[in-house]
């Protein structure tokens, strides 16, 4: 069994495009045909990388996971009618693997390469294409690299978490990813549509998209920027966040951050605990770096994850003791069978209880719904 936490719609985008359908070793492929879809449905076309398992680009690209220590293949082909590379941005790679063509090589159409590195260091890292590097950016070529480690600590010595929470931003410019052989020169460049993992405007208001936390559960925010805006995230005092790491790096002091400033290839990692009950928004400005002018603000839903339980009729059954550590019996009843979901609904057992009694001692804390055979259902919580 496992804790459930959500931010969905990254796992169709940047988490998926699936671990499960990745090969051994995972290979990614460069695409020129792909689309992205505004909230309206518009269909905006993209470039991108995709696992050639699953056949398709995304923006962003696939999440790329490893753990330090692993001594990482990444194969890479380029069917597309143009080069490309990708560009490990941050990683501690040798010049040979670092993907800047101008100093080791690039992929032309029709080939393919393994881009091969030790991932020495955790952190929160980027990755793009470094042919004509800002055109294939802003057209969709990007993607998040995470290097974890299996104690779930940040770093070594460093704080413990229970999930990654990758959030990527990253704007586009219509005009521009219609009409990418008339696109502006950087400096030029003005976005009109700003994400946050693929997802703007009320995208983000999808159950999909909302980040569920349970409460003692600390969540590692992995903020990096593949903007042309500078974004600013601000931090409600609810969310108890603490800044630990920056570009993949450990800080010389960990702060509680108001706000954060997030410049294009920048990395943070904020870990936060937020307050029980709690259902409100992380709130990113999205800041023109030409004129300083406030283009658009992304607001990251952020919620208990017991608030999405949905209103029940109570049985007159009460389950004792509750909270629970090793087991949870419910009087009145010598035999009994239960269905048992956890706080995001989702089905965790079926258990045929003797003198009502089920044991939860080897159950993930947080909270449970018990649902009996007259259709009520009761609330209960396991604790460690």
């Amino acid at each position: 069994m496992k804790t459930y936490f959500h931010l969905a719609l990254f796992s169709a985008l940047l988490c998926s495009t699936s671990a499960m359908a990745q090969q051994i070793p995972p290979q990614l492929f460069s695409g020129m045909e792909g689309y992205t879809f505004l909230p309206d449905g518009t269909a905006i076309p993209i470039w991108g990388y995709g696992w050639v398992a699953d056949g398709y680009i995304t923006l962003p690209g696939p999440l790329l996971s490893y753990e330090q220590g692993d001594d990482v293949q990444l194969n890479f082909t380029n069917p597309s009618p143009e080069s490309h590379t990708i560009h490990l941005h941050g990683l501690d790679v040798d010049q040979a693997n670092d993907g800047v063509p101008t100093t080791s090589f690039f992929v032309a159409t029709g080939e393919e390469t393994t881009y091969e590195f030790t991932a020495d260091n955790p952190g929160t890292f980027l990755y793009h294409c470094h042919v004509t590097t800002t055109l294939h950016l802003t057209m969709g070529m990007y993607g998040m690299i995470l290097v974890t480690r299996p104690d779930m600590t940040l770093f070594e010595a460093g704080p413990a978490y229970a999930q990654d929470v990758p959030l990527l931003f990253s704007d586009l410019a219509i005009e521009t990813n219609l009409q990418p052989v008339a696109s502006y020169p950087f400096h030029d460049i003005r976005p009109d549509v700003f994400m946050v993992n693929g997802a703007s405007g009320d995208q983000l208001e999808s159950s999909d998209h909302i980040v569920h936390f349970e409460p003692g559960q600390p969540l590692a925010l992995r903020l990096g920027s593949m903007a042309y805006s500078r974004i600013q995230c601000y931090f409600p005092e609810e969310l108890n966040a603490v800044c630990y790491m920056s570009d993949g790096r450990p800080l010389p002091a960990a702060f509680a951050p108001d706000s954060l400033h997030i410049y294009p290839g920048e990395r943070f990692t904020v870990i936060i605990e937020p307050d029980a009950d709690w259902d409100g928004y992380l709130p990113c400005e999205f800041w023109s770096l030409t004129d300083e002018t406030l283009e658009s603000t992304a607001s990251i839903h952020i919620r208990d994850a017991a608030l999405e339980v949905p209103k029940i009729t109570l049985d007159q059954r009460i389950g004792f003791p509750n909270p629970a550590q090793h087991h949870i019996q419910w009087s009145g009843a010598e035999q009994l069978t239960i269905s048992v979901f956890d706080a995001r609904g989702n089905f965790v057992a079926t258990e045929r209880l003797e003198d009502g009694l089920l044991d939860v001692r080897n159950w993930p804390h947080g909270v449970y719904i018990a649902t009996f055979p007259n259709g009520h259902a009761t609330r209960f919580v396991v604790t460690d």
